[in-house]
């Protein structure tokens, strides 16, 4: 079954319950969902929560990008995207083998590129990375053959930050099969820089694709694992390891309150909030005084935003919305994050009733981080919602759905 964009994500979950010979209780009991709340769904009366989407789509053996439409191919082509993607998924061809011929820079030419694609991925500029990253991808495959010793590793290192931009642009289109491809090659270079913190970032990037398969209960064990690598770090209150712990433990929130389970998710976020505060300062990844390009963004701010996400997640929609409100978030902060918040946010405000304030929100996200926004499946969500709440759809949220590719 393709995606069909004329149909929306409660369409799809019935669509495939039927083609799985289900009925509604059927997959309300082998899913562990409530089956009033399926009907719901179904009907569109109410959004679906990314733990709904992940636990359907496991009890019928099937990506959440099959019930979320993703990828949205169409929005795709005209955003100019899919050629671009061929040249990344070619690039990626290569990761072990010298080239004959092939020109390459040296290292401390291509490290300023590279740094740019973190920032473009703190940026959410999906077209920028698409556009370079696989040019540099074939000069420091070329570089991590020819070379050896530190400079081989240091090749390797950069080429997992590009993998890395890379792969939370394939994570943000849906690409579940590029973001596998793109998650081997980073654990191939992760293992060979001879750095322990990168790869905790792949570590931290393989449980995030846990989220598309509803797999937690990995997502959980990989979490531990890395943290376990890293802990001398975090004891010796290492700002990197610290960065990396951070992050580490705010994805096991996620993943805990995935699965329902409040308590653990909540204990995570204590421990993030510990760590912030060992930290005591926000962190933007290039900007630590060692001037190691590859940590993670770490500080009281991101704990902020995942306590109010948290909450949403959870179904406490109010608590969430009060938490989304106590969140200053500081200058020059990546704009991918403050997204995210505004998208989160506005799924809370539209549970709750606020419709325009889910569309204000909704708007500060197009504006923070645009191709973030657009492709984001639960800003499609909160867009069907929206039009199934209003009595009369007005003027803006009828142009957001069109730029969003929602038909009405």
């Amino acid at each position: 079954m393709s995606p069909d964009r004329s149909l929306s994500t409660g369409a799809r979950i019935a669509a495939y319950r039927r083609l799985n010979r289900l009925t509604q209780r059927g997959l309300a009991g082998r899913a562990n969902v409530s089956h009033s709340l399926l009907t719901k769904v179904e009907t569109g009366a109410r959004p679906a929560s990314q733990a709904f989407l992940a636990a359907c789509a496991r009890a019928m053996s099937i990506p959440v990008t099959h019930l979320t439409g993703q990828p949205f191919t169409e929005e795709q082509t005209a955003d100019r995207l899919a050629g671009p993607l061929a040249d990344l998924r070619a690039s990626l061809e290569n990761f072990d083998l010298t080239l004959d011929d092939l020109p390459v820079r040296s290292l401390a030419d291509i490290r300023p590129d590279v740094r740019e694609m973190v920032l473009a991925r703190r940026d959410a500029q999906y077209s920028r990375i698409l556009g370079q990253v696989p040019g540099l991808i074939d000069e420091l495959v070329q570089q991590s053959q020819t070379l050896a010793g530190h400079e081989a590793e240091q090749a390797h290192h950069l080429l997992v930050q590009l993998y890395r931009s890379a792969a939370d642009v394939a994570f943000g289109l849906g690409l579940v099969d590029l973001v596998s491809l793109l998650l081997a090659r980073m654990d191939f270079s992760a293992s060979r820089c001879a750095d322990p913190y990168q790869v905790a970032t792949y570590r931290y990037m393989r449980a995030y694709s846990t989220f598309t398969t509803g797999r937690h209960e990995v997502g959980r064990k990989i979490i531990q694992t890395a943290l376990a690598d890293i802990d001398t770090g975090v004891r010796a209150a290492d700002p990197i390891a610290v960065c990396a712990a951070g992050n580490l433990r705010l994805r096991a929130s996620i993943l805990a309150t995935r699965q329902g389970d409040a308590d653990t998710a909540r204990d995570e976020l204590a421990e993030a909030r510990h760590l912030a505060d060992v930290l005591g300062r926000e962190v933007n990844g290039s900007d630590l005084a060692t001037g190691y390009a590859g940590a993670m963004s770490f500080g009281a701010t991101n704990v902020s935003i995942h306590a109010a996400a948290i909450e949403m997640e959870l179904g406490n929609h109010g608590r969430a919305i009060r938490l989304a409100q106590q969140v200053h978030v500081p200058r020059n902060y990546p704009p991918d994050r403050i997204g995210h918040h505004h998208i989160d946010t506005a799924r809370a405000q539209l549970s709750t009733g606020d419709n325009e304030g889910a569309m204000t929100s909704l708007l500060k996200a197009r504006q923070i981080a645009p191709q973030k926004t657009k492709y984001h499946p639960s800003v499609r969500e909160t867009i069907a919602g929206l039009v199934q709440a209003s009595r009369h759809t007005p003027d803006n949220l009828i142009g957001y759905a069109n730029w969003v590719g929602v038909q009405l």
